[in-house]
């Protein structure tokens, strides 16, 4: 598997092509490590919205809880500094067709006939609807403002992800299954009549507003041609969802665009030009209690929050305890998902303050923290997890009766879509956690990761050149 890493904030209509059942041959030459659906370039820039730990039930699909929790969280950013991807590429899918919400101070990608299917968003409200169609000055300058925000933060944190913006258009026009004339989208009944020449008009202007204030920041796809959606499709047809020759043009833009910029990079590692890494940075939301039970998940009841201690006044402490049981208990509380999409070669870092009143009357298995991964944002049960580590009190040598120990521990887990991290008490005992830190660990050098991309590439592009 190829080396260089590719991310997406859009949809379908960038994402798609990083799917074998469009481009069969794509994960040899390169990875798509992170991709976040359905998200307002609005939302995105907006501060993160907290939840209570409330179950995600009802009728709502994993694709949609996860778009959900990720654009409440706006974890895409720590996704990113895990996935570390070569590239971004973006499409405005959901700015055009979504819209946002006012929820507070901050904003949501409007999903919400979606996502009241479950009674987790019930704790939400909301004071505006704000749509391009509706508010198209209002949204305009929101947008604007979102995307200048969005660049310098790129600038600031990201400095070595590329971003491409990907000039797709809507179609209005599907090729039946009979291979009759086309037909159009918006009068099928099967998805809302939308006015596919306007909504090309509002990507045009986005368009724009990038090449006339972030030419020489982005790589732009350009396409020289319109095309159609096919009944035949995988997905069926829809605005976005084309004939194969999209996929096969945008692949090979992308292909030119990624040769051309790894010839630079090269040229610069070579000349020792090489960008200052970013500091590291915890991946726990909330991770100081300062917010309560904020983004904090399966919250227990015999948990409880205290207020912080004058040698650390700046961070709250999470409390348990229990005596007298007979039986275990099983108390625990998770924390936000950690997106890591990881094959086991992801090393983090795991860190917190603990103190055990009395440490021989923590029982059963001793344990007091634990690790695990799902393939499933939601969920938060052991049996449910794809791996699992827990840390026993005896792990931690330097432990004494009523004081503040600082504990590190580095794992590499073996699988699984999301990190989840959290306090943990099997039966009895008496503990304490605050200043909980989560990072991640070292990546590979980065010369060699170049060198080898433009080989892999290189030879990608004679295998696709052929083909056509």
């Amino acid at each position: 598997m190829s080396d260089i890493k590719l991310a997406v904030i859009g949809s379908c209509v960038s994402r798609d092509s990083f799917n074998s059942k469009f481009i069969k041959d794509y994960k040899q030459f390169y990875q798509c490590v992170l991709t976040q659906n359905h998200v307002s370039m609005i939302s995105l820039m907006a501060d993160p919205i907290p939840f209570l730990p409330k179950s995600m039930s009802g009728d709502l699909t994993d694709f949609n809880k996860q778009i959900l929790l990720t654009d409440l969280t706006k974890s895409v950013w720590d996704s990113m500094r895990v996935m570390n991807p070569d590239y971004l590429i973006l499409d405005f899918y959901a700015d055009v067709y979504f819209g946002v919400i006012k929820v507070g101070d901050s904003f949501l990608t409007d999903k919400t006939w979606l996502y009241k299917r479950t009674p987790f968003f019930n704790q939400f409200e909301w004071t505006e609807t704000i749509k391009i169609e509706t508010k198209y000055d209002e949204y305009m300058k929101l947008w604007k403002k979102a995307i200048d925000a969005f660049m310098v933060r790129m600038k600031k944190e990201f400095p070595q992800i590329k971003i491409i913006v990907n000039k797709v258009h809507f179609t209005d026009f599907y090729k039946p299954a009979d291979g009759g004339e086309l037909k159009r989208i918006s009068e099928s009944g099967k998805y809302k009549n939308v006015d596919v020449d306007q909504i090309n008009s509002w990507l045009d202007g986005f368009y724009q507003y990038f090449e006339e204030n972030y030419a020489s920041d982005v790589f732009f796809i350009h396409y020289d041609k319109e095309y159609v959606s096919d009944e035949n499709h995988t997905w069926e047809y829809f605005y976005v969802h084309y004939t194969p020759d999209f996929y096969q043009d945008f692949t090979t833009k992308l292909v030119s665009i990624i040769m051309k910029d790894l010839y630079k990079t090269k040229k610069m590692l070579t000349a020792d030009i090489v960008q200052e890494p970013v500091a590291n940075y915890n991946l726990l939301r909330n991770s100081s209690f300062n917010e309560g039970k904020a983004y904090w998940t399966f919250w227990q009841d015999d948990f409880e929050i205290l207020k912080p201690e004058n040698d650390l006044p700046n961070a709250a402490i999470v409390s348990i305890n229990k005596s007298g049981l007979k039986e275990k208990a099983y108390r625990q509380l998770w924390s936000n998902p950690v997106e890591i999409n990881t094959n086991g070669s992801q090393e983090f870092t795991l860190s917190f303050d603990i103190k055990v009143e009395d440490v021989e009357k923590v029982d059963a298995d001793r344990f007091i923290f634990s690790l695990r991964t799902y393939n499933k944002i939601d969920h938060v049960l052991q049996k449910e997890c794809v791996w699992h580590e827990n840390i026993k009190l005896d792990a931690i040598k330097k432990i004494q009766n009523g004081a503040w120990v600082r504990y590190t521990h580095v794992f590499k887990p073996k699988t699984g879509k999301f990190l989840k991290v959290g306090p943990y008490l099997m039966q009895n005992g008496h503990v304490s956690w605050r200043n909980i830190q989560l990072v991640k660990g070292k990546e590979q050098d980065e010369k060699q990761r170049v060198s080898k991309k433009a080989n892999d590439l290189g030879g990608f592009m004679k295998k696709l050149l052929k083909s056509k």
